[in-house]
């Protein structure tokens, strides 16, 4: 445990006036940070990251450490175009103690000032009879640094913090791979085309291969062998253990989506579709107002992109059949149902 110094705004009120004063205070607030080895969080993944514009020093990885089922990240103070530092307890304290709000400190709370300003060394005891406290945020920057301190762990003296939806996953859009924060990628915008968990390496490799127009199940690569293959990777995941991924593949959002957008850019030009077009697409309008199941919508554009078909001219399908059919082809052949509780496996975010 540790004593965290802060600065807060107090509105005031000098003796005989009515004037309210915004005044800044100390206070501070006792702490604890857990301490735990190596063998009570031990490593379950690893992020092998990329140095952007300094290839010939990468920054070290994401170490994600499971303890209490929750997942932790290093605690990194970052430098520009330098390798981030991992910060230690003991530098988190001295920080914390001279009341520092940026450099190895991660209990810092938003507040106002970068250092505690020199005129702001009186607590609420010194004022009193001079002016009297109306307000103050001290309460509510004092339950924030609790807060991150809770969120913290020291393993062999080193911090991490629980994360917020950072598990890794691969996304291949446009045929580029890169790492990303599952947190980074709505619901409604995961695509089990486009993004993977960080253990479906086949599933990646054949997609490459397909953008690349190359055979990756060669003999070249060996999955047991991760050296075959992760040079493709430019920022790597090694899985230590598999059971803390919780990321299930679920096209349901993104079909979802995918409906209402429909329905957004046919209203202006439906009023002048055949009779049976105008019966499908309404079916599915409604669905979407009342907010049905991914299945029901997958049906009913199912039957609106056969109503397009049928009325194409000679030439061909309407190129909105064949956008819907790729979409609910896809949602068809998707690992898993919206309906599941995918979010209840692994760890808790």
């Amino acid at each position: 445990m540790f004593e965290v110094p802060f600065a807060y705004t107090a509105q005031t009120v000098a003796l005989g006036k009515r004037k309210l004063v915004p005044t800044t205070l100390m206070s501070s607030v006792m702490v604890e940070v857990a301490s735990v080895s190596a063998e009570e969080a031990p490593l379950v993944l690893r992020w092998h990251r990329y140095n952007w514009g300094r290839e010939d020093e990468l920054q070290p990885p994401f170490d994600y450490r499971l303890h209490g089922g929750d997942l932790f990240l290093p605690v990194y103070y970052e430098y520009s175009g330098r390798p981030d530092h991992h910060v230690d307890l003991s530098e988190a304290v001295a920080a914390a103690g001279q009341g520092y709000r940026g450099k190895f400190n991660p209990l810092a709370a938003g507040e106002e000032f970068h250092r505690i300003p020199a005129d702001a060394r009186r607590r609420a005891r010194d004022v009193d009879g001079i002016m009297t406290i109306r307000s103050s945020d001290e309460d509510e920057i004092a339950a924030r640094i609790r807060g991150k301190a809770a969120d913290l762990i020291a393993v062999d003296g080193l911090l991490f913090r629980r994360t917020q939806d950072a598990e890794p996953i691969y996304d291949l859009s446009n045929g580029h791979l890169k790492t990303v924060k599952l947190g980074s990628v709505k619901p409604d915008h995961r695509d089990v085309r486009t993004h993977f968990r960080v253990d479906q390496i086949p599933e990646v490799l054949e997609v490459l291969g397909a953008f690349e127009g190359q055979d990756e199940g060669s003999a070249e690569i060996d999955l047991d062998d991760p050296a075959t293959y992760r040079g493709r990777f430019r920022e790597f995941v090694e899985v230590f253990d598999a059971g803390v991924l919780r990321y299930q593949p679920d096209q349901g959002p993104k079909l979802l989506a995918y409906a209402a957008s429909l329905v957004a850019r046919e209203k202006d030009g439906i009023a002048d579709a055949p009779v049976a077009t105008m019966v499908a697409y309404a079916a599915v309008r409604d669905a979407v107002k009342a907010g049905v199941a991914a299945d029901e919508i997958c049906s009913l554009l199912e039957h609106y992109a056969e109503v397009l078909a049928a009325g194409a001219a000679a030439d061909g399908p309407h190129w909105r059949q064949r956008q819907i059919v790729a979409e609910t082809t896809t949602y068809r052949m998707s690992p898993i149902n919206e309906r599941e509780p995918a979010a209840d496996a692994g760890p808790r975010p």
